[in-house]
């Protein structure tokens, strides 16, 4: 395999966990718009962490897809 079509199936997987992340970042927001008031606040700070945790994530998975969209350029 070419070392370009390395490249673009790295930035298609990326692109898939990208998105894969934003859907759950969705249903956590959701899921706290739903039922904010009934929420233990056990859960109410175990569901703020995996926010952030998954905010964490979708910097990551962009910066690094970033840069091999940058590295593909190049070739």
């Amino acid at each position: 395999m070419a070392q370009i079509d390395k490249q673009k199936e790295i930035i298609g997987y990326l692109k898939t966990g990208f998105f894969f992340l934003l859907g759950v970042l969705f249903g956590l927001i959701a899921y706290l718009f739903n039922g904010y008031d009934k929420i233990s606040i056990e859960k109410l700070i175990l569901v703020e962490f995996a926010l952030l945790l998954n905010v964490a994530m979708l910097f990551f998975v962009a910066s690094l897809s970033k840069k091999y969209i940058d590295e593909l350029e190049e070739m």
